[in-house]
């Protein structure tokens, strides 16, 4: 090996030691991805905005498809991590439900990384999310501290509806990303700033509202 191809190892080394190679691959392949699709994103895009070179990716992640495969894992283990070190579970069910909806809702504006992930994902119809076995268990996780929750409320005589765990999940992530997701259109036919500190604070606590009158409601 020559003066000048060890001198460029030797960077590359102290890069990978000093800026965590394989977090900056991931943290630029998400953004790709997000911007790109699958099929289009730009390997030569990804490794210069990680500064790297391409053979870190094949290193690391084996190939693209290896990558984005870590990005799709990366954004749901963050997701999952932090529902799970949430101090709210033990709160009163009905404090517990306003709280898991803040936490979503705010998450969710926090992360946008999550959503465009999400829905790259679903334009190939989830064949990839399908796959990250561990992430999916835990979500399990997730659905058994809610459905706890929503026991002790109905035991406590506190819900007079009792859900299932996964569909009040999907009303509150639902409700707590409509207004992202339909950003810029709703934004004119509103006629306001969706991303507007007022409104979203105006927005969340009517989110909440929302689900919690689903459970405390009368009954259909």
């Amino acid at each position: 090996m020559n003066e000048v191809s060890m001198q460029n190892v030797t960077e590359q080394h102290a890069k990978d030691a000093s800026g965590g190679v394989a977090q900056r691959l991931l943290a630029a392949a998400t953004t790709e991805f997000q911007l790109h699709g699958y099929q289009g994103a730009s390997v030569s895009r990804i490794i210069e905005a990680a500064d790297c070179n391409v053979r870190m990716i094949y290193h690391y992640f084996g190939n693209k498809l290896g990558l984005y495969r870590a990005c799709i894992e990366r954004v749901y283990e963050g997701l999952r991590q932090a529902e799970a070190e949430a101090s709210f579970w033990d709160l009163p069910p009905e404090q517990a439900i306003a709280e898991l909806t803040r936490f979503t809702f705010d998450y969710m504006e926090a992360h946008p990384e999550f959503q465009g992930m999400m829905r790259i994902e679903n334009m190939s119809d989830g064949v990839h999310v399908r796959e990250l076995v561990a992430v999916n268990k835990r979500a399990e996780t997730l659905f058994h501290a809610i459905d706890n929750v929503l026991d002790r409320g109905a035991n406590e005589r506190v819900f007079t509806h009792r859900p299932d765990p996964g569909q009040l999940y999907l009303s509150i992530l639902g409700l707590a990303t409509i207004h992202i997701a339909n950003r810029h259109t709703m934004g004119v036919v509103l006629g306001r700033d969706l991303s507007d500190p007022e409104f979203l604070s105006a927005r969340r606590d009517e989110v909440v509202r929302t689900i919690l009158a689903s459970l405390t409601g009368s009954p259909q």
